[in-house]
């Protein structure tokens, strides 16, 4: 037989034996862009053969010379070849598209699969996501670039305890930080944050920075001697004030005359700033069953000097008639190390303690830098954890403690 007798039979069982070119594109990203070419192509359309058509066709034509003596071929030879060429074609392309439907459809199913091996597996190991998007409740040193924060004490709903807001303000060169904190108070959203409504005071401030003393002057009808409640409330609120300004004493004036009058209390001319034990512990506080994101508060657990790990011990139950919420879950074990002099705390995590980088390990570790302050740390190592990072925080590294609890900013 001749090269040049090549049956149609023959041509077929010759392109069966070539190698099987196999696209290991997505279908759907195969779809994607074709879907876009053909938009492009409004006026007119073409069947477009499948890339696994293609390249059978191409190599057709890359391996049919080397078979063939094309200079001896006859133009029946050459029809009889573009025939068996185009019915392979077409059979190839049906074939490609039957197999792009099926391999659609494994995708689908196999991305699932992998996708719920991927979530058991990381479940198994102590691991799941944390969106993009800051969940940190507290301040700290990269959010006050040229900015100033401002601490506010808002009592909770019913005014039992006191929930310290950080309020996030842009610096302003012609005003003091004091100015700031005046001009601030109308914008706190105390009653939109689950809080009461308690700023601004009902009364005048001026500050003598110089000497470290400020003047507090109410009107005569004020309210803050109603009851021991109010007056509790109104002590609390100076404590934080002088705290934030390093003030030593607050002298109480009432219409510019000294004193003001308490119902329990009696009249008071001032107050003093008292050398206080730094030993709060801070917990969970939801103003409601539907928020996901807690205000981390101060509890004063002891009237004498406690520990940090007493603080941590404590920090496992719920305060405050179960208003303050564990803020350290029977999940996390851990072993402190202190060094009081270089102010670092380590926490060495015990083995099978359950770390995620999501937003509830995320808040743990906020209430525990926190505590940490209050207990003159700077600095807080976390060691023996399953996971390289939660959050912000690269658990590498040691992480210094936040400025201040429970960050908030004014919408213009």
């Amino acid at each position: 037989m001749k090269k040049s007798e090549w049956t149609e039979e023959q041509l077929e069982e010759l392109l069966g034996k070539m190698p099987r070119i196999k696209d290991e594109r997505d279908p759907r990203e195969i779809y994607h862009h074709v879907a876009i070419k053909m938009q492009k192509r409004k006026q007119k359309m073409w069947i477009m053969p499948s890339i696994a058509t293609a390249g059978a066709f191409l190599l057709f034509f890359i391996l049919v010379p080397n078979l063939f003596n094309w200079q001896s071929f006859s133009e029946n030879s050459m029809e009889t070849a573009d025939k068996s060429s185009s019915a392979s074609e077409i059979m190839m392309e049906k074939k490609s598209l039957e197999e792009n439907k099926d391999q659609l459809a494994v995708t689908e199913e196999n991305g699932a699969s992998i996708e719920m091996a991927r979530e058991k597996e990381e479940k198994q190991m102590g691991i799941t996501s944390i969106e993009v998007a800051d969940e940190t409740t507290a301040v700290y040193e990269e959010d006050i670039i040229d900015k100033e924060v401002l601490t506010y004490a808002v009592p909770n709903h019913d005014v039992s305890f006191i929930v310290p807001i950080s309020l996030i303000v842009p610096k302003d060169d012609q005003k003091s930080k004091f100015d700031l904190f005046l001009e601030n108070m109308p914008n706190l959203a105390e009653v939109k944050w689950g809080l009461t409504d308690y700023y601004p005071l009902q009364a005048d401030l001026n500050f003598d920075e110089e000497n470290q003393i400020m003047t507090f002057n109410v009107p005569a009808n004020h309210s803050y001697g109603m009851s021991s409640n109010t007056e509790w409330l109104l002590g609390q609120v100076m404590n934080y004030i002088m705290d934030s300004f390093d003030i030593k004493k607050v002298n109480l004036t009432t219409e510019g005359n000294p004193g003001i009058g308490f119902s329990h209390l009696g009249k008071i001319d001032e107050f003093v700033t008292k050398e206080q034990s730094s030993d709060d512990a801070y917990y969970f506080y939801f103003p409601s069953d539907v928020e996901t994101k807690p205000f981390i508060v101060p509890y004063k657990f002891t009237e004498k000097q406690g520990t940090i790990q007493e603080a941590f011990s404590i920090m496992r139950n719920n305060q405050a008639g179960e208003k303050l919420i564990a803020s350290i879950p029977d999940t996390i074990q851990f072993e402190t190390e202190e060094n009081p002099k270089e102010g670092k705390l380590i926490i060495k995590f015990e083995k099978g303690s359950q770390l995620n980088n999501d937003e509830e390990t995320l808040h743990t570790i906020e209430a525990i830098l926190l505590t940490a302050k209050e207990f003159n740390y700077e600095f807080v190592k976390l060691e023996n954890a399953n996971i390289d990072r939660i959050g912000i925080f690269d658990l590498n590294q040691e992480i210094k403690v936040p400025v201040s609890a429970n960050k908030r900013t004014i919408s213009n």
